[in-house]
């Protein structure tokens, strides 16, 4: 049985477990040349198959001909073509490596799911390229570009390197990369390995010479593959070689609104015409826009755009899925380094706008949105209401300390790759109970983390010293949940008090200080290490904390992210808008097989009426199951219906999620044995 290493460089002489897995399936393995994989790996082997499983979890099918793209939960027959099926394997949390496998195959082919993975039967032995590759640790390319608009605008031109297809399947999340990192230098320079991956769509996005309308335009252009150019205009022009489009945009600041919505028709209509497997609500949206999915795969990108923007505008408003993060920025040239992180999430960017709120405003704010539907500048004493855009998150990187928005900073952004090379293993979570008075909180938390089905230590310490306080947040902590108090001076002590500030090297990369006013010291925490956590901006009562802190314990530790995490958890009591995540709201302590899913529920003349939806910037694009029915749907989709009380109940129990009941919130379980018992 001979090797074929012949294919590309970095092909190994001796495969990993993940591709013996399916090498040991083969019927023979060939040292024909036979088609690579064209996607980065660090490894590749080919051999012939008539029938083999894939381990792992739910995969992705794309088919290479067309773009199209299936996820398949039940069995789905693949006519002629070729494709790739790509799974994620041993996923951890976010700085913890996954591996992806990788297998390309012919059809016709049969694909299942089955107890070990995923079944795939071939007609007749077929060629198979079997791949995998491990997460970068040395992280994305960079480049650098002159601190002008245009040397900036230049260096844009090529993030759109970070989508491994131009096809509708660049909406899916498992086929974007990180874009490249950007640094302001003397001139320009782009890595070869980024020039020659970058694909000539002959999309380009004019825009005015400032750089306002370069962070605006920026999302956009991204996702296109755009020409990014400035010039002597009063307004932005998009335009697509070969086509007849040519739109001419508003000025700031309509010009934000009008990007938002290009950018969410083409990324919803890539998503629907991508899958090979449409829902029946899909096809019959498609058939409305008389959108034929395989002629619309068939198209370019400049093709495709021009059908895109042909659409009729009032149906599809109605079907597009809520975004999932807009971010608020004081553009300036320096600031050019954080849209790489923005784009990697797909953010929309605003131009910061906000009114500053005196104390009364904040309160009479904080009871009236009590309930929401929806979910370093300066000091906190500076409350901001920011003019909220188009997204469920909202982040702010400007002057001021904003109310229902997360406050990334560059820092924040730096340290997510800090945290790459992290060893795999255990994630170690420690929580630190420095007041006497809030002993409820902390057991309940150290039960919840402890008692999460995921490879955790939790360490339990009480009344830390300053000293002791610090090597903790400078040791080498996955999270910190630390319970007391916090004054001026910062996080109190037996023997005084810890400002954040003066650690040297901090080394927990999240953390909540559920402490009365630790915004500045949770700033202090991002500056000198940490990638987010979740603080306060004023007095909280003891009985208060402990309710946010053990949602937010519960609701980490299921794969949400931090700020949809404060989100929910401060629906637990009426004072919730005391509570606000500095540093990268959109970093996830774990990853989660299954995205974390969100339903509301109330009473009706039915039974229970059902709301069930995702909507998470770590995956925009993706689909999830949804509870109390067998389908699966885009996130940002909102799924209603209505079920009876025993069906409620045996699908609170299926998994662990939350549930907001007539505006309570509850776990699936608990609520299952509230309505079990009539309380």
């Amino acid at each position: 049985m001979g090797l074929n290493d012949d294919y590309a460089d970095g092909w190994t002489g001796e495969p990993s477990e993940a591709v013996a897995t399916i090498l040991r399936q083969a019927d023979d393995l060939t040292d024909d040349v036979v088609r690579p994989i064209r996607r980065a790996t660090d490894e590749q082997y080919a051999g012939e198959a008539t029938e083999f499983v894939v381990p792992g979890g739910t995969p992705t099918v794309e088919t290479l001909d067309v773009g199209g793209v299936v996820r398949p939960t039940s069995t789905v027959t693949l006519p002629s073509g070729t494709y790739l099926l790509t799974v994620t394997l041993e996923p951890g949390g976010e700085t913890r490596d996954s591996t992806g496998l990788l297998v390309q195959f012919e059809g016709p082919a049969s694909i299942r799911p089955v107890a070990e993975g995923t079944r795939v039967t071939l007609r007749g032995s077929s060629a198979v390229t079997v791949g995998c590759r491990t997460d970068d640790k040395t992280g994305p390319a960079r480049i650098r570009v002159p601190e002008t608009v245009s040397g900036v605008a230049a260096g844009l031109s090529y993030l759109s390197v970070a989508h491994e297809t131009m096809g509708p399947a660049r909406s899916h999340p498992g086929r974007r990369r990180h874009p490249p990192l950007v640094t302001v230098d003397d001139t320009l320079s782009v890595p070869q390995s980024v020039r020659d991956r970058r694909a000539e769509t002959g999309i380009e996005l004019r825009v005015p010479a400032s750089v306002a309308d370069l962070f605006v335009a920026a999302p956009l252009a991204y996702y296109l593959g755009a020409d990014l150019c400035v010039g002597d205009r009063d307004r932005a022009v998009l335009t697509a070689a070969d086509t007849d489009v040519r739109r001419t945009f508003d000025r700031l600041p309509q010009f934000q609104a009008d990007v938002a919505g290009v950018l969410r028709r083409v990324f919803y209509l890539d998503c629907l015409v991508r899958r090979l497997d449409p829902d029946t609500a899909a096809e019959g949206l498609l058939d409305r826009l008389d959108l034929d999915p395989g002629t619309v795969r068939s198209l370019s990108p400049a093709g495709r755009l021009e059908r895109y923007l042909e659409v009729p505008t009032a149906p599809l408003r109605e079907e597009l899925p809520d975004w999932h993060l807009s971010t608020h920025v004081r553009p300036s040239l320096s600031r050019t380094q954080c849209l790489p992180y923005l784009l990697d999430k797909l953010s929309l960017v605003y131009i910061a706008e906000g009114a500053e709120m005196e104390p009364q405003d904040l309160l009479d704010r904080t009871l009236t949105d009590a309930f929401p539907t929806r979910g370093a500048d300066s000091p906190p004493g500076s409350v901001l209401a920011p003019k909220l855009g188009a997204g469920r998150s909202q982040a702010w990187m400007a002057p001021g300390t904003p109310i229902d928005a997360f406050k990334p900073t560059p820092a924040a952004f730096e340290n997510r790759f800090r945290y790459r090379d992290r060893e795999t293993g255990e994630m170690q979570v420690t929580v630190v109970r420095n007041d006497d008075a809030m002993g409820d909180e902390h057991d309940a938390v150290a039960e919840i983390y402890r008692g999460a089905d995921l490879p955790m230590d939790v360490a339990v310490c009480e009344r830390l010293t300053t000293a002791e306080l610090a090597s903790v947040l400078e040791d080498e902590n996955d999270f910190v949940h630390f319970i007391g108090h916090c004054d001026a001076d910062g996080l109190r002590c037996p023997d005084g008090n810890l400002a954040t500030g003066s650690l040297r090297d901090v080394r927990t990369r999240t953390f909540f200080l559920n402490a009365c006013g630790s915004y500045d010291e949770g700033l202090a925490l991002v500056e000198r290490g940490a990638v987010a956590g979740a603080v306060t901006f004023t007095d909280v009562l003891n009985s208060h904390a402990a309710m946010v802190g053990t949602a937010f314990a519960h609701l980490l530790s299921n794969g949400f992210c931090l700020q949809r995490a404060i989100e929910l958890a401060r629906r637990r009591i009426m004072m919730g808008k005391d509570y606000a995540v500095v540093g990268d709201g959109t970093y996830a302590l774990v990853a989660q097989h299954t995205q974390p899913t969100v339903v509301w529920l109330s009473e009706c003349d039915d039974g229970f009426e059902l709301s069930c939806e995702v909507v998470t910037p770590r995956s925009a694009g993706g689909n999830y199951r949804v509870p109390f029915a067998d389908e699966r749907t885009l996130n940002g989709t909102n799924r209603r219906f209505t079920v009876d009380e025993a069906t409620l109940r045996s699908g609170l129990r299926e998994a662990s999620f939350p549930v907001i009941f007539d505006d309570e919130f509850y776990w699936s379980d608990e609520l299952a044995d509230a309505l079990e018992t009539g309380v």
